[in-house]
Parts: structure tokens; sequence; C-alpha cells
């Protein structure tokens, strides 16, 4: 009896994972209708076939909150040997894409202070498929800014920071006034309680996001190498550059590619910093990058004008962003 309450319940899971395969199968290959769920992002597409000879890929990007459609999306396609078509959203989040080739196609749907969002799709000839599209809204965060303080002489030291956006980390907390702590040549900085520290760091997220008109594209692999050179150039010590490095590193090396870009005066005046006494040097590297998909073309960043000679008291920050608002390039059909 035993055994065959063991064969039943076998049986039944057989049956049970044979049932989940043939849904999966199905929604993919009979149906062509699919609702996959990547972070926040949704998509649905309806496939049918039409009676002229041309492809479309048509549909509407919306805000996977509010509903409402997403104005100036970049919607597109890219086949195999990662040829891109693509297009714009209109006013209302509509997009529509003509003559496409039959292919199996990679999807990418990337909008400003939106998660990238990629799924595959199967274009068949003469066919037109219809897609909603809900992108989740992910905030733009200055992630993990660290400052370092080197006064010529052990002396108190006043940091305030204007920021335009909301402060989401700050430790130690940051007061009203600004942080107020002891600061000692070789960088330690106390507290009024006398607690050691050896950077005052904070994260927020910006009122508006700074979107790069220049910069570099590096190879995932590249990464490394190229941001010791830079990092190098804009006058980060070894030690302050190891962690940069170590904290972003992990999130870009397996990346295709990076776009990389050093703000400058845009971050300045997003992250104001008013520091008494005053300093005679501030080396400020704020990196903006976004992961790529394959290498486009971006003019080149001049970083002559970030770089800075460390003279007297000198305070040091670095930190960073993620964005989703440079793109691939697209050819429009």
């Amino acid at each position: 009896m035993s055994e065959k309450i063991s064969n039943l319940k076998s049986f039944g899971q057989f049956i049970l994972l044979t049932s989940i395969v043939l849904t999966i199968s199905g929604c993919a290959a009979r149906k062509h209708t699919c609702l996959a769920p990547i972070e926040s992002s949704t998509f649905q597409v309806n496939c049918k076939n039409n009676s002229i000879p041309s492809s479309y890929f048509t549909g509407k990007v919306s805000d996977s909150k509010s509903h409402e459609g997403i104005m100036d999306a970049k919607v597109i396609l890219f086949s195999k040997d990662r040829t891109p078509i693509g297009t714009l959203t209109d006013l209302e989040g509509n997009f529509s894409i003509k003559d496409i080739p039959e292919g199996f196609y990679n999807i990418e749907v990337r909008s400003i202070e939106y998660a990238i969002f990629r799924f595959d799709l199967q274009i068949k000839q003469s066919s037109t498929c219809v897609a909603e599209i809900n992108l989740y809204n992910k905030p733009i965060q200055v992630e993990k800014p660290v400052i370092y303080l080197y006064p010529t002489q052990k002396q108190n030291v006043q940091v305030k920071l204007n920021y335009a956006g909301t402060l989401t980390h700050t430790y130690p907390t940051y007061p009203k006034n600004g942080w107020q702590v002891l600061a000692e040549p070789n960088g330690t900085l106390y507290d009024s309680n006398e607690q050691e520290y050896y950077a005052l760091f904070w994260e927020g997220k910006p009122n508006k996001p700074i979107i790069p008109q220049d910069g570099f594209v590096v190879s995932g692999k590249e990464t490394a190498a190229f941001l010791e050179e830079k990092l190098a150039y804009l006058g980060l010590t070894r030690r302050e550059a190891n962690e940069f490095m170590m904290y972003w590193l992990p999130r870009m090396e397996d990346n295709p590619y990076n776009f990389i870009h050093f703000a400058s005066k845009l971050f300045e005046e997003q992250a104001e910093l008013d520091i008494r006494p005053k300093p005679e040097t501030i080396i400020r590297v704020m990196m903006i990058t976004e992961p790529l998909a394959s290498k486009i073309k971006m003019p080149l960043q001049d970083l002559s004008n970030l770089k800075k000679t460390r003279n007297g008291f000198t305070v040091v920050e670095w930190g960073g962003s993620v964005i989703t608002s440079i793109g691939n390039e697209t050819s429009s059909k």
C-alpha cells in the first residue's frame, strides 16, 4: 500500500510539473500573449496575422503605478546580430514600428527615471504585434558620496550640504546646521562625543537628475583599468581610489559596456558644499554611469577642467549615480 501511495505522489508531482511546463510553453509558443514581470515592470503582447506583407510592432508605454503614457520613451528592437530598429513614444506614450524583418528580437524599453526593461519576442512575416508595456519608476539616487577632510593642522570644521533633493542616508547623522567635526591633517574626524570617523557619508534622491551629453563608453572588462587611470588623473589618492573601486567595480565589470561621465558644474549646483573654514582645494569626483548592452557613440568628455592639484586645506568627495537615460543608438523604420 505504501508503495502505491509513493507512486501516486510521484505521478502527481510529474503531472504538476508537466502542467507548469506546458503552460509556459503554450504562453510562449502558441498564444503569443504573455504577462511577464521583471522587477516591477510588465508587458503584454498580442501578435496576429495581417493581410499585407509588412510586419508591425505597435503599442503603448505607461507608468506601472499611474498608468499614464510615458512620452519620449525609447523602444528598441535588437536582432540577433544586435542591429537596432527603434522609435520614440509620442505625447501619450504610443509607438509604432513598421517594415520589421521576420525573426527573433530582444526588445529594450528605456526612459529617464525608469528601470530599463527588456524582453524577447518573435515577429513573424505579415504580422502585427500590439504591446502594453508598463515601466517601473526607479528613482535615480546619488550613491555613496563620502567626504574626506585634510586640514593643514588639527581644527574644528563645519560642513553644510545644500542639496537640491532629499537626503536618504547620512552618517554620522546630518544635523540641521551641518556636520561639526574636529579634523586632523591625516583625515581622522571626531564628533562632539569624540566618536572617530574617517569620512562623512551621505546619499540622496535629486529633484532633477543630471543627464550627461558626453562621456566615455568602456567595456566591462576594461572598466577597472579605465577608472584607475581617471581617478588618479582627477586627484584621488590610492586609498580614496581603492574605496571608490571596491564600491563601484562589482556593479560594472560584468556589464558588456559602461557609459561613464564625471559630473562637474551641474553636480556642484545640485549638491553645494559650504565648508568653514574655507578649503584651498576641493576635489569632487561624482561619476554618472549606465550599464549598456552594446557599444554606443558619445562625444568624449574633456576632464581637464576637473583636474586638481592638492594645496593647503583639501576636501575630497567621491560618489556616483546610475541612470537609464543615455540609451542605444536606434535607426527608425
